[in-house]
């Protein structure tokens, strides 16, 4: 029936639906065939307005006069272009809508669509090209979305820098070198000790840079956030260069000893042997001893302690690292298993081997052969293990570990009992965890009494409220909201700090796992029964969990 009704406008740039005086339309009327008439009418192309199709459709249905006199459902429509931004304005897209029988994009059209969204910065030529032959090629009604111009991030600063200028005596190891021609070792040669004289370098400071603004496509500048800026700490026997304050020199001469921003020179105490002829040693500052510390002998330094050769049956207690070229020996001197041997550091133990000792140490232990029957404690991770990963036992005595455990065999053949606690530090975490949550709750609590409050002063009559009471409420509900985002954030941080530590803590054996092992993880602990192959013990807060490094093979909580 649509093609009784339509026909093109006078200039062909619209089809318009008439009613004729002869037609009678019935209830049943709607848009069925209405595409079928314009394709035979050639109007298949045209925009079709279907507000004004429904519009003619009830009107021809009520008789109308609008229907006889006809109604423009469809017209001609030029290609039409707009501009979309996204990215917090740092991107521009042309989205470009194919023509309906009407004529595609000119060049014009795109600038004055730039005009119009204020887009004036990172404008891509090409793309606006490609815009302009899309339309030509759309489809009518078709869309095409082209990113035409882009903007500039900013390039952030760069936080200050500090670059040491000497090498660092603490990753230096001292060990006897070979100086003979057929190979022998002489153990007083342990290499030259880092030193520094009077008004040596030690650190330089690389100011933090303001960074470089950046643009939206609209031009809008975009500030950089400039690196955070730090001067150098002047330390015991330094100071700052008087012709360059980004540079730090020596006061005095000495051992440098490097710090995060700044250094400190100490004087360093260096003895052949501690023994019968030194007497106890103590000394403020570092510690060298190119041979032994012998049997019963007492030493405590300020410093870090360098030994080239043995420590035994001595008690050494330093404040920083201690570095023993060859290894810790000691003995069980009671039934309790006391040791004779009592090395403690307020940094991190390095040796080649330790038995019958016992081991402190704040940071880390590393031993490169073996671990055998001592009483150790260590406040991150624990190493057995040498540089090429092919000896390093772990066996005997006990181990309480805040961090991590590598080592290649743990345990050992026979009925010698091993107890390792890893992760020590867990129950710390719980303590800490439960004490942010009770803020959490205190702080809820706070607010919520404040909401009360809120809710009964908008109870009193405006007339009795006085805005100093007002103000009052106010900043407390303020103090209390932040009060309660600072602790919750506090919270999620240390729940995080927890779930990474899990992950990192873990105990790792890349060889053999003995019997009557015990690793324990909180309160929970796990016993071997067997022998196993390369393994890793973790914990999941509630179960220790094992695995084999080559296979699954789960581990019992209770028994291996």
């Amino acid at each position: 029936m649509w093609d009784k009704f339509v026909a093109f406008s006078e200039d062909s740039r619209q089809v318009v639906a008439k009613l004729t005086a002869d037609i009678v339309v019935d209830g049943n009327f709607d848009t069925r065939g209405l595409d079928d008439a314009l394709t035979s009418i050639g109007g298949q192309d045209y925009f079709l307005m279907e507000d004004e199709v429904l519009r003619f459709i009830n009107l021809a249905k009520e008789m109308k006069s609008e229907a006889y006199v006809g109604i423009a459902i469809a017209e001609v429509r030029d290609a039409s272009v707009e501009v979309v931004l996204s990215d917090h304005d740092m991107l521009a897209s042309m989205v470009v809508t194919g023509a309906h029988k009407g004529v595609p994009l000119k060049g014009p059209q795109i600038v004055h669509a730039l005009a119009q969204s204020h887009v004036t910065k990172g404008i891509n030529k090409l793309a606006l090209k490609k815009v302009l032959v899309m339309s030509h090629q759309l489809k009518p009604g078709e869309t095409f979305s082209q990113p035409v111009a882009k903007g500039k991030n900013p390039i952030q600063g760069i936080d200050a820098k500090f670059v040491p200028l000497v090498k660092d005596p603490t990753k230096q190891v001292l060990a006897p070198k070979e100086s003979e021609p057929d190979g022998k070792v002489d153990m007083l040669n342990l290499g030259e000790t880092i030193t520094v004289s009077e008004n040596d370098p030690l650190m330089k400071r690389i100011p933090a840079t303001k960074g470089t603004p950046g643009l939206t496509v609209q031009g809008k500048v975009i500030p950089p956030k400039p690196g955070n800026d730090a001067m150098l700490k002047e330390g015991k026997g330094t100071k700052i260069s008087p012709d360059n304050p980004n540079l730090l020199i020596a006061e005095v001469s000495g051992m440098p000893i490097l710090k995060e921003r700044g250094a400190d020179v100490e004087d360093a105490l260096c003895l052949p042997t501690i023994g019968v002829a030194t007497g106890h040693v103590k000394f403020k500052g570092n510690v060298v001893v190119l041979g032994n510390i012998e049997s019963d002998m007492v030493v405590r330094a300020t410093g870090s302690l360098t030994v080239g050769g043995f420590i035994e049956s001595a008690d050494v207690q330093v404040q920083g690292d201690i570095e023993v070229a060859k290894g810790i020996i000691g003995h069980n001197v009671s039934e309790d298993q006391s040791k004779s041997c009592i090395v403690k550091s307020g940094g991190s133990i390095t040796a080649n081997y330790a038995q019958f000792s016992e081991l402190q140490a704040a940071n880390d232990i590393h031993l490169s052969v073996h671990c055998l029957n001592n009483e150790l404690r260590c406040g991150h991770d624990l190493a057995v293990s040498d540089a090429a990963g092919k000896q390093g036992t772990l066996s005997g005595g006990h181990a309480k570990v805040g961090g991590k455990v590598t080592c290649i065999n743990l345990g050992v053949e026979g009925d010698t009992a091993t107890y390792l606690h890893a992760f020590a530090r867990f129950q710390m975490f719980k303590d800490r965890q439960a004490k942010l949550k009770e803020q959490y709750t205190q702080a809820q609590e706070q607010t919520m009494e404040i909401i009360r409050r809120e809710l009964e002063f908008k109870k009193t009559p405006k007339a009795e409220r006085t805005e100093e009471q007002e103000q009052a409420l106010e900043a407390d509900k303020q103090k209390a909201n932040a009060h309660l985002e600072k602790v919750k954030q506090a919270r999620d941080h240390h729940e995080q700090e927890l779930e990474v530590a899990l992950e990192e803590c873990k105990v790792e054996v890349k060889n053999k796992v003995y019997t009557h092992v015990t690793v324990q993880y909180g309160e929970e602990k796990a016993v071997t029964k067997r022998v196993h192959g390369p393994s890793v013990f973790s914990f999941n807060q509630f179960e220790i969990k094992f695995s084999s490094m080559f296979e699954d093979d789960d581990l019992d909580q209770q028994e291996v």
